[in-house]
């Protein structure tokens, strides 16, 4: 009996079974540090978005650190240069899709930093950066870095549209020393008269769905565990009749 369950084919079977398993069950698992990975995130969101505002001095008296200084709220004293603006393209806010203005943005203490201004739809043109001295506010924010698949930026002379907030390769158009960070803008003071660029909202302080996707993963895995027990249990009871049959005979 066990012989013909150890069958090339049974063998193929057994082997897929146990193969589509692990996955499933290592997805379920993938799905579980995902969501700590959330959880810990929004910890550090709730918590550095409501330390009191800092100027840019004292959120980064030296070296940036993510971990330490990402999204605490910094006042900066300065002015743009509205000559070196660029936009990020491929966003999408409230269901329409648009670009994020990016201005350069030198403080008063000489210190350069690019800003994310907000968002604008395809359908309307960059609004006109602020001219002279005022003060914004915002959140710290780490450069971002194109991942495997992701979408490569031009590296052609001059370019000023980019897919991601890749400080250093922005920082290559602007010139100069450029902060290793940007800011994502809250407000400017005086404020502009247009509602454009709208503000970037925060990352939801939600879990996700990675607790559903892992339930569902490890369910599946116990679906096709059963179905392998049971397909297992009807060819033993074939063998069993049949043997049974050829012993009567």
């Amino acid at each position: 009996m066990v012989r013909k369950l150890l069958s090339p084919r049974w063998i193929l079977t057994h082997v897929g079974v146990a193969a589509l398993v692990f996955l499933m069950l290592s997805l379920g698992f993938w799905q579980l540090r995902r969501l700590d990975e959330k959880k810990a995130f929004n910890e550090v969101l709730r918590t550095h978005t409501a330390t009191p505002i800092q100027t840019l001095e004292q959120a980064v008296p030296a070296t940036w650190n993510q971990s330490t200084s990402e999204w605490l709220r910094v006042r900066i004293t300065g002015t743009y240069d509205a000559t070196k603006a660029v936009t990020i393209i491929n966003r999408s806010q409230d269901g329409s899709a648009g670009f994020d203005s990016v201005v350069p943005f030198t403080s008063t203490n000489n210190r350069t930093i690019l800003i994310n201004r907000g968002f604008v739809p395809l359908a309307m043109a960059v609004p006109a950066v602020p001219a002279g001295q005022l003060e914004i506010a915002g959140y710290l924010r780490a450069s971002q870095s194109r991942s495997a698949l992701g979408p490569i930026d031009s590296t052609a002379v001059g370019n000023t549209e980019f897919q991601r907030f890749d400080v250093p390769l922005i920082s290559a158009y602007v010139g100069g020393t450029v902060e290793p960070m940007f800011v994502q803008l809250i407000k400017e003071s005086p404020a502009p008269s247009s509602q454009w660029p709208a503000k970037v909202a925060l990352p939801p302080l939600d879990n996700g769905p990675h607790l559903s996707y892992a339930l569902q993963w490890f369910f599946f895995s116990l679906v096709a565990l059963t179905a392998w027990v049971i397909v297992v249990r009807r060819k033993v009871v074939e063998i069993s009749a049949s043997t049974q049959e050829q012993t009567s005979a």
